[in-house]
């Protein structure tokens, strides 16, 4: 668990880039009367994508909205957030034949050893009319389920099968069931649920109860729809006690490990670091150095010298080096070129190039980004031709972590931005936020001294280039600065290749070369 919050999964780009897992195991009758176990997976259309430390710190003080908002405006603009739904099935007569405890809410079930079967799809495609009724006033509760599907003996489960009715009972009163977000899309309702504070319907009849003379309300049988509890058979002795599997605690936490990415493995070690300079307890920082040595020897030698403390000389656990599919993000980033609902700043002040400003603007539009002029006053910003642009916000409303890439276009607007101290630190802190930068003609000279990084590459006269995800160009012919129509890493053009930085999502390599440490942000 340990390792998965401190993994770049604990710090989400969206609410739309984030798998969700059902975390208990659940069961699955079938009509033959046949169990099997089950697992519920939702993976996002967009990828699993993170923020990155630094940026998720400031984005906290910045706009603490900003996820609920990022939800809120795709819906809007009608780019609605996907998620496949899947399945992992283990048949009952199976579920002792693997190395953990599939009941065991700490554990996944390996891809390799149960795929993933995906069967539908979730779509949220409305915001709500009113926040509190229909956001504040939800009531999740594991133990609400269907026929067809069954509780498992999960001990995590079973505890929240009573905890989450017993909060529900507590935060909304006894008849929170009948709140209208609550209530089944169904119209028909228990008939004997009755009395209780706050009751939002009236039934009719005298009867509440079952069995009763009048043989009203009776339940409904299996057979016409109604519940009924699987009947497992038991043998053994029953006690309040877990299997030797719940034991085991480390194998999973290696393998998570060892399937992440080295930029992945690095974040991990770097939020450790952060997390432990936090703490003064020395014993806390030493026993977990010494702790994360059975996951990784390297990782706790990292995280030791950082903290302060007890570095180890021998692994306590040798590592098997196995890995698995899923775990690491990388694994669901797409191979084609897509941006939708990526937020794009345009950066401009008096004096900009509106044909370059233009066709940037147009060609992300086309690729569905949400693309925002950040100028330096809203009431109105003037081309070097002399037209005038209004701004959707000015600097002092707005910082780059607020957004996935940023263009400037050409122009003499530049002798602006170089005197405008956000514009300069915008620039640098994309760059140490690893996020896809762009400039043509003037521009990449005021790009170029706000990275100031030998080892970062410009383009020429005529050229058009790309280093470490900054894509330049300088006096390129006009068929380098046209949009394709199959974008990809080979791609040659100005747009096309800035396009492809945007889908990449991050350039996790000037990390990895540790240019990032020589940018303060």
């Amino acid at each position: 668990m340990q390792q998965w919050v401190m993994s770049d999964r604990a710090i989400p780009r969206s609410y739309r880039m984030m798998q969700g897992f059902g975390v208990n195991t659940y069961c699955l009758v079938n009509d033959k009367g046949q169990r099997h176990f089950v697992k519920f997976h939702f993976t996002p259309e967009l990828g699993v994508h993170s923020l990155v430390w630094d940026e998720a710190l400031k984005i906290a003080g910045q706009d603490p909205d900003f996820h609920r908002k990022d939800l809120m405006d795709a819906i809007e603009a009608g780019h609605y957030p996907r998620w496949k739904f899947g399945i992992q099935v283990i048949p009952e007569e199976k579920k002792d034949n693997f190395e953990f405890d599939i009941q065991d809410a700490t554990k996944i079930w390996p891809e390799e050893l149960v795929p993933i079967q995906y069967i539908g799809q979730l779509e949220l495609n409305r915001n709500v009319d009113e926040y509190f009724p229909q956001t504040e006033q939800v009531a999740f509760c594991t133990s609400h389920i269907v026929p067809g599907i069954d509780f498992s003996d999960d001990p995590l489960l079973v505890g929240r099968n009573f905890s989450y009715f017993d909060t529900q009972i507590s935060r909304l009163g006894p008849n929170w069931q009948e709140l209208p977000i609550n209530r089944p899309v169904c119209p028909y309702m228990s008939l004997v649920n009755r009395d209780g504070q706050m009751r939002h319907r009236i039934t009719k009849g005298k009867v509440n109860y079952w069995p009763n003379r009048f043989d009203a309300n009776p339940p409904s049988s299996p057979a016409h729809g109604g519940f009924a509890t699987y009947p497992e058979k038991q043998r053994g002795v029953k006690a309040r006690a877990l299997s030797d599997k719940f034991s085991e605690h480390f194998n999973q936490a290696q393998l998570f490990y060892n399937s992440l990415s080295p930029i992945e493995k690095l974040h991990v070690s770097k939020a450790f670091s952060f997390e432990l300079d936090h703490c003064d307890e020395e014993i806390v920082y030493k026993r977990l150095s010494e702790r994360l040595a059975v996951v990784d020897l390297q990782l706790a030698k990292t995280v030791a010298k950082n903290v302060g403390g007890n570095t180890p000389t021998k692994a306590p656990k040798e590592n098997d080096g196995k890995t698995s599919k899923g775990l690491s993000q990388f694994d669901y980033l797409s191979d084609t070129a897509q941006i939708t609902t990526r937020r794009v700043a345009i950066l401009i002040a008096d004096g900009f190039d509106l044909n370059s400003y233009g066709d940037m603007k147009s060609a992300l539009q086309q690729q569905n980004a949400f693309v925002f002029t950040i100028g330096s006053q809203r009431q109105g910003v003037t081309s070097g031709s002399g037209e005038k642009v209004i701004p959707d916000h000015h600097f002092p409303g707005m910082r780059s972590t607020l957004f996935d890439a940023t263009f400037v276009p050409g122009g003499k607007h530049v002798d602006v931005l170089a005197k405008n101290g956000i514009a300069k630190h915008w620039i640098a802190e994309s760059f140490a936020h690893l996020k896809p930068i762009a400039g043509v003609n003037e521009a990449v000279d005021f790009i170029r001294k706000q990275i100031n990084l030998d080892a970062v590459k410009y383009a020429s006269d005529g050229q058009v280039k790309e280093s470490y995800g900054v894509v330049t160009a300088h006096g390129a012919p006009a068929q380098l600065l046209q949009v394709s129509s199959n974008i990809g890493s080979e791609s040659k053009g100005f747009i096309d290749q800035f396009i492809w930085q945007i889908s990449r999502h991050r350039n996790w390599q000037r990390e990895l070369d540790g240019l990032v440490d020589e940018i303060a942000a």
